[in-house]
């Protein structure tokens, strides 16, 4: 356990009147005792764990203060992510560090996703207790100590004496809430007093995980969790089930933290109904979770998953009382008198605006997309709402074009249609009688998500639709690729990159494609991925097979083969197998089918065949992804893959250019279609 256990604060119902108050941002990290001392740092969790492990460029410029100072310090703070341009990041974006216990992996992302240490306390500074010291005098003490000290990796936090301003910054940044401290209380361990406030302007809370459900369609691992808090008599109540928020890879290590807790018995205290089959857990684990509100009956309406809370105990997790929630919604849809009467809207900037095709000069765009185009500019230019018009009497209603998607790389959603505008021509047809699979980012990238897989009752007339059979032999209406309009629609309610089935609606049992994802682990350089694909290339020659690549736009590489008109899911799935599974025994150093990232073997690239299957989709060439610099899914020449190959050379803003150079690689490479005698000479030697 730490030396001293934090402060906590209590929630606020209100802003709090009169002087005496300070204000400063609710952070959204990982909160801190910092044991700092010219020899030794530890950073301790609320709930005793010590994290320095996690974050050794912290570590390092706490060591450097403690040796500036010749004398040991206790510090209370939040460990947060940094984004390039200072700012501090999601705790999303954290949540790729606090879980990691490989020394290459956390040096790593060290380098490429340094964390800070924000301090708003000093508890102990050599051998003077400081914790019955009024606040005022132990942030002019904290203040002093770090002056020209502070740097990228340790500040201390702005403060505030007005809150009402600090809260209306804070709702229109998208903060978390705000915290708000009487400057004459003194620091109580492990207390929750009234003398600090937490006024939170979203609804995010902690919970308990109780169980999951099977996974529906083509969802895999888990389905939803199951979640809950306890009440005070000890007993588990249950809030609802969550499936948003994940993705792949998070799903994966949820079942892998799951499955060691499963019990046959429910642990909440009321019987629990699901769609699903459900599967109970010890209550152990604890997730922070975004929601709408609460509903009468207890119950989250619309939970996101943020990211697992290894910093606080199951049992700590309780129901908080409401804050200052309904008040900010309020004051956004009618204004008052704390807030302009005019509702602000986070997260979204003023730019100046480029002319149709000026973005992109060396690429010729059709006509019909052109006009596009300039209707975004347009609408940009005038306040970012208004409706586009496709002709023949189709529009579509498009909205806060400014709004941040990549905040680090300052690309808007209005940036991402005009992208998707200008490249249509070569990405339509790859989509064309598609279902597609939403992922949905409203807020861009470092906000919440979650997937749709139906169209929805509010989709727009025009939005191509249609009712498919799934895998699962279940009626649904899905949204259909192969027009600008619902592409831009996709886009226009939050989804970034386009994810499609192997199989059109007419020919949906038959694949047209087979797809070998290459995923390495943290630890694998990208040139590691290259060379394999180079394998892979050398086995599909050996096998007279004929193969497109193209960068996933992520973090590895796909390999898809065209297949023979009617060829069936399960023989293009078997293809790819077999070509996994003789690279894998040909490079067991580098190549392994091992699906679980804590079972790989250290260093290897997972082959992943697995995702050709009815109903399965896979992001489509050209595609945006939801990473930093907005990274496309690129094809490639096969001449290209090279050791110095790039991913992020492969971006919004570079792929028009490559285009116009290089012309439509993709289309070309799909029309090869591999032959049938080719494939049956696989399957029998497999």
């Amino acid at each position: 356990m730490p030396t001293i256990e934090p402060m906590y604060a209590t929630i606020g119902s209100a802003l709090p009147s009169g002087a005496g108050w300070l204000f400063e941002q609710k952070y959204d990290g990982m909160r801190v005792i910092a044991e700092v001392s010219p020899t030794r740092v530890r950073l301790v969790t609320r709930n005793g764990r010590d994290k320095s492990q996690q974050f050794p460029e912290i570590v390092a410029a706490l060591r450097e203060l403690a040796r500036s100072l010749r004398r040991s310090l206790l510090l209370d703070g939040e460990v947060v992510s940094t984004a390039k341009r200072g700012h501090t990041a999601t705790f999303q974006a954290l949540q790729g560090r606090m879980h990691l216990s490989d020394a290459g992996s956390v040096a790593r992302k060290a380098e490429s996703e340094p964390a800070s240490l924000v301090l708003f306390d000093i508890l102990r500074d050599g051998r003077k207790d400081l914790t019955r010291e009024p606040l005022r005098a132990r942030r002019e003490r904290l203040t002093e100590t770090m002056r020209g000290r502070s740097n990228a990796r340790l500040s201390v936090s702005k403060a505030s004496t007005n809150g009402k301003s600090l809260i209306e910054r804070a709702r229109t940044a998208g903060w978390e809430g705000v915290i708000a401290k009487q400057i004459d209380s003194r620091y109580v361990p492990g207390a929750r007093a009234s003398s600090w406030l937490k006024l939170k302007l979203q609804h995010r809370a902690e919970f308990v995980v109780g169980g999951y459900t099977d996974p529906r369609r083509s969802r895999e691992h888990i389905g939803a969790l199951l979640l809950g808090y306890f009440d005070h008599d000890g007993h588990l109540c249950y809030v609802g089930h969550m499936g948003g928020g994940f993705n792949r890879q998070s799903l994966a290590d949820m079942q892998e933290r799951l499955r060691p807790l499963e019990r046959s018995t429910s642990p909440f205290q009321e019987d629990v109904r699901t769609n699903e089959p459900a599967h109970w857990v010890t209550p152990k684990i604890v997730v922070e979770v975004k929601f709408a509100e609460w509903t009468a009956d207890g119950k989250l309406r619309q939970p996101i998953f943020l990211g697992v809370r290894e910093d606080k105990a199951a049992r700590d997790v309780h129901r908080e009382a409401e804050s200052v929630q309904q008040w900010a919604q309020d004051i956004d849809q009618r204004g008052g008198e704390l807030m302009p009467t005019t509702p602000s809207r986070p997260n979204v900037r003023k730019r100046s605006h480029r002319a149709a095709n000026t973005a992109y000069p060396a690429m010729k765009v059709r006509g019909a997309e052109t006009s596009i185009i300039k209707q975004l500019d347009d609408i940009e230019r005038i306040g970012g709402d208004g409706d586009l018009e496709f002709g023949r009497g189709r529009s579509l209603h498009v909205s806060s074009l400014g709004k941040t998607y990549f905040p680090d790389d300052d690309i808007t959603k209005g940036d991402v249609m005009r992208y998707y505008a200008m490249v249509a021509g070569f990405l339509l047809p790859i989509i064309d009688e598609r279902p597609m699979v939403l992922k949905r980012y409203p807020d861009g990238i470092d906000g919440p998500s979650f997937f749709q897989q139906n169209a929805s009752a509010t989709t727009p007339k025009g939005v191509s639709t249609a009712q498919v059979v799934t895998e699962t032999r279940v009626k649904a209406r899905r949204i259909i690729g192969g027009d600008l309009l619902t592409l831009l629609y996709t886009v226009q309610i939050g989804t970034i990159a386009v994810h499609t089935w192997q199989s059109r609606v007419k020919t949906r049992h038959y694949a047209d494609s087979t797809t070998i994802d290459l995923d390495p682990g943290e630890d694998v350089p990208f040139s590691h991925v290259v060379a394999l694909a180079r394998d892979i290339k050398a086995e599909l020659d050996n096998a007279g097979l004929k193969g497109a690549i193209k960068t996933s736009g992520s973090s590895g590489l796909h390999i898809v083969m065209p297949m023979p008109p009617k060829t069936a899911f399960e023989d293009a799935a078997q293809v790819a197998q077999v070509i996994a599974e003789r690279v894998v025994e040909s490079q067991p150093k580098r190549a392994t089918l091992e699906r679980s990232l804590r079972a790989r073997p250290a260093g290897t690239i997972y082959v992943d065949a697995q995702q050709n299957a009815p109903g399965k989709s896979v992001v489509a060439a050209y595609s945006v992804r939801e990473r930093a610099k907005a990274t496309v899914s690129a094809p490639l020449d096969w001449r290209e893959l090279r050791a110095t190959l790039r991913l992020d050379a492969f971006t919004i803003r570079t792929m028009p250019k490559r285009l116009a150079t290089v012309g439509d690689l993709w289309g070309a490479a799909m029309k090869r279609r591999n032959t049938k005698r080719a494939l049956e000479r696989v399957l029998r030697e497999a």
